[in-house]
């Protein structure tokens, strides 16, 4: 049995790798802070600052060159599984019945075996938390004290992590149904959503699609066609898997803009058992490598009569607890991943209902001016309203759009607020 810490975090680091496409391409490992809090930068329009909390806690303030830092308790994912005598008396799947491999025999396999399940689920949270920024800008983290509270989603602690001011302005949103839009349609809308890009000063170099959008794709014949012209050099179609499991479709040229296609159809089982997507069916987004950083917090255990402490991705742990008779093998990460820029990257959805031009310029306009002749309340007086509906309708009088009612009060309170300080603010 292995029990040196830092000797598992290099066996960990070895072991062969899940798929983390996305957060290993777009938000690779940052910082890891030997601290409860971890301390992120990320700018929006050429503003340096650093949101939300997870929880919010203190913050440190330099007033100097709208710099604003602020430090945030990183989230715990600590996954455990236990190894107890009668799991090392049994045989292993596939062992010679007639083996005589004592419990002992059998104690460094089970670890490996448990410690590898649980570094997979580990790497496909942190996968998760990466694809629900870009497809909402924020990750809902809900903390469980029980795998029992886990399984029936109740009594947890919610925490969010969110990148935008009052509404998530990196939702493209089609004016027309993609699904049965031509193929030159669709291309300009791929020229439109890099163009959005480019105006914000970012050059998007990735297509990202959902295997059900790729397939839309790759089965049109006029686009295919379109990436066939000789002696025009618009791109080409060049599918192949590439080793995390994703595939590679070609690069496409959408009227100067190089662009290499994607697609991500990646799943997950979830705290209830059930089989969800790592995307929603429809999603396509452009995004850039190195778009973003995930940093870590460290973790502290007890080791003998003292604390130890780790700073890194994953740190595993293996427990003995002689009183139970009962061998704990856990594996504990800090992530807090997030983007360099808050406008710097767009998603879309072919599935989501069709919009009006001016709800569609609405939603991913960065630059909004203020609503004539709104009357402001105060943030004692957002605090003061007890219901959704009434948070919302107030949200909207004074341009703020897109919150739901899947949203706590609270957090729609926070998300009105900042709105209003953004458009209405000195």
């Amino acid at each position: 049995m292995i029990t040196n810490t830092y000797s598992m975090i290099d066996a960990v680091k070895k072991m062969y790798p899940v798929v983390r496409f996305i957060k290993n391409r777009y938000f690779p490992d940052g910082k890891s802070y030997f601290s409860e809090k971890a301390l992120i930068e990320t700018k929006k329009q050429g503003r340096k600052v650093a949101p939300f909390v997870i929880p919010q806690v203190n913050g440190i303030t330099l007033e100097s060159e709208g710099y604003r830092a602020y430090e945030v308790e990183a989230p715990y994912i600590a996954p455990k599984m236990p190894i107890t005598a009668q799991d090392l008396a049994q045989k292993a799947f596939g062992e010679d019945p007639n083996s005589n491999r004592s419990p002992a025999d059998r104690e460094n396999e089970v670890e490996a075996e448990h410690l590898d399940d649980l570094r997979n689920s580990v790497m496909r949270r942190q996968e998760l938390m990466c694809a629900e920024i870009l497809t909402k800008g924020e990750t809902v983290m809900k903390h469980f004290s029980s795998a029992d509270d886990a399984a029936k989603d109740q009594n947890y602690k919610r925490t969010v992590l969110r990148f935008y001011d009052g509404e998530f302005k990196n939702k493209y949103q089609f004016t027309a149904d993609f699904n049965t839009m031509t193929a030159a349609q669709r291309i300009t809308e791929f020229y439109k959503m890099a163009s959005i890009l480019r105006k914000r000063g970012v050059h998007a170099t990735d297509l990202v699609m959902t295997s059900d959008v790729s397939m839309l794709l790759m089965t049109d014949k006029d686009f295919l066609e379109f990436y066939n012209k000789r002696m025009v050099e618009t791109g080409s179609i060049n599918q192949k898997e590439i080793p995390e499991g994703v595939t590679y479709n070609g690069d496409i040229n959408i009227n100067g803009v190089v662009c290499s296609m994607f697609t991500y159809d990646e799943a997950y089982e979830d705290l209830d058992g059930q089989s969800k997507p790592i995307f929603p069916v429809g999603t396509l987004m452009f995004l850039h490598p190195g778009m973003g950083r995930t940093a870590y917090a460290q973790v502290s255990f007890l080791k003998g009569e003292h604390f130890e402490s780790y700073a890194d991705a994953i740190v595993p742990r293996i427990y003995a607890d002689e009183k139970n008779n009962v061998l704990e093998v856990q594996a504990f990460s800090r992530p807090v991943p997030y983007p360099l820029d808050w406008d710097g990257w767009l998603t879309a959805n072919i599935n989501d209902p069709v919009v009006s031009q001016a709800v569609a310029d609405n939603s991913v306009d960065t630059d909004e001016p203020q609503t004539p002749g709104a009357v402001l309340k105060t943030e004692e007086e957002i605090r003061a309203l007890k219901t959704k509906a009434s948070v919302i309708s107030y949200a909207t009088s004074i341009g703020c759009s897109g919150l739901t009612t899947d949203e706590k009060l609270e957090d729609l309170q926070d998300a009105v607020i900042a709105y209003q300080n953004k458009i209405y603010g000195d």
